[in-house]
């Protein structure tokens, strides 16, 4: 009886739906602040960045966060066939990211000979080196191959989940204490082997043990999980906005008062992180938990189409984007005026990559063989279904969101066009009147 319940599909997890475009967008936030420091004509205006990208810059832990939640959730307890299993996550996982990679090595490599290519290609697919976003891929490629024994180690410690946690929080503590200190900027910083293991620890699984270890049991405590954070949601706000006053005082102290670095003070494997992100963890379970309980008569929960469909392309938007920030770098970012807020200019870099991101893996996954670029599967359905364009384009969905970006984007292009007209005004005005004052000197 126990068996066949086994094989019987679990009930499916509404609130990663909306977990993963979060996380996929805030990663997006993240490099964006990075790339356009260059903005900042001032020391305050460029530490006021820094500042904002730590507080974003904890994406990584929610990915591992979710990643094991996932897969624990879907394979504890039941019998694991490593053939199946990889049969599935090369197609969906594997065989994009290597094709992503070798694209990325193609594009950022000045020298296209075949055997250094390849053994480029070959360097970069083993190490994540092919472009800055790839390696949270390979952190789930490694933890698909200690996968059975993570689950047999989630088995042992189900009985105490607590001291699990605790013990794992403290080494996790311990280590990134040691790493900030002494790896990043210190003793080890200037030795040639620790500087090699300091280039590509982030890429490291036992980096994000607790991380990795936290989403595993919330896996196996899921309904325990959302009646807590359902229950308690006032205090979870709460902690959420003192842990994000601790983190902003700390940075403070980090670059006012011990004189750091900003781009050392803002770093994520840090002790300061170790505490702050498991609080934004548990806040955003509570906001899709929040979202998950409201449903419809269908049992689904407001706007669930949209989210699902961002967190099937989710995969995508993490593989595609660089392309589009490094072409708005290029060519875009340089035209706005200066004139502009450096505010307005990054966040019109974040939104037009993020959608465009989410765009084209939304096509790439709605497309035949090309939805194997985004780990997707899509196939004609029927001859009337041959013109892809055509139904992606004729899709609720895409309507929708087709309709409220036409809305945005006609708002903002009119708030856009007013800041301009402003500064020309002024810009006339001001030479007006240096003209009028020249005149009165002649």
């Amino acid at each position: 009886m126990n068996a066949k319940n086994d094989q019987q599909a679990r009930p499916y997890i509404y609130e990663l739906d909306l977990m993963r475009p979060v996380t996929a967008v805030t990663v997006i936030a993240v490099h964006v602040l990075a790339f356009t420091l260059f903005l900042n004509k001032t020391t305050a205006g460029m530490q006021v960045q820094y500042g904002i990208i730590t507080s974003v810059h904890l994406t990584r832990e929610v990915f591992m966060f979710i990643t094991a939640l996932a897969l624990t959730y879907v394979y504890f307890g039941r019998p694991f066939s490593g053939k199946r299993f990889w049969a599935r996550r090369s197609i969906g996982v594997l065989v994009p990211y290597c094709i992503w990679s070798i694209a990325y090595t193609w594009v950022n490599t000045s020298q296209h000979s075949p055997a250094a290519f390849a053994r480029t290609a070959l360097f970069d697919i083993l190490t994540g080196n092919a472009s800055y976003q790839l390696y949270y891929i390979l952190l789930t490629l490694q933890l698909y191959l200690v996968l059975p024994l993570f689950l047999l180690f989630l088995k042992h410690i189900k009985r105490h989940p607590w001291r699990a946690l605790s013990i794992s929080f403290a080494l996790q503590v311990l280590l990134m204490y040691a790493d900030y200190r002494y790896l990043q900027q210190g003793t080890l910083a200037s030795s040639g082997v620790w500087q090699i293991v300091g280039a590509y620890q982030d890429r490291f699984l036992l980096i994000y043990q607790f991380f990795f270890i936290l989403g595993g049991l919330a896996a196996l405590f899921l309904q325990q999980e959302r009646a807590f954070v359902l229950r308690h949601g006032k205090w979870i706000v709460g902690g959420f906005v003192l842990a994000l006053a601790a983190l902003g005082v700390h940075y403070l102290l980090q670059i006012d008062v011990y004189h750091e670095a900003p781009v050392y003070a803002s770093s994520v494997l840090q002790p300061i992180m170790m505490f702050y992100s498991p609080v934004v963890i548990v806040f955003l379970c509570w906001l899709a938990c929040r979202w998950a309980s409201r449903t419809d008569q269908q049992g689904h929960p407001k706007g669930y189409r949209f989210w699902h469909t961002l967190s099937d392309a989710s995969f995508g938007i993490y593989l595609v984007h660089a392309f589009i920030l490094g072409t708005l770098l290029q060519w875009v970012v340089p035209l706005m005026p200066e004139a502009w807020p450096v505010a307005l200019r990054v966040f019109l870099t974040w939104f037009l990559t993020a959608g465009g991101a989410a765009a084209i893996s939304i096509l790439l996954m709605k497309t035949p063989v090309l939805s194997y670029l985004v780990g997707r599967s899509a196939h004609w359905h029927s001859p009337k279904e041959a013109n892809t364009l055509q139904e992606w384009f004729s899709n609720t969905f895409l309507a929708a969101c087709l309709s409220e970006a036409r809305t945005q984007f006609v708002w903002l292009a009119g708030r856009l066009h007013k800041i301009i007209t402003f500064h020309r005004h002024r810009d006339r005005e001001v030479e007006r009147k240096e003209r009028s004052g020249d005149a009165q000197h002649v």
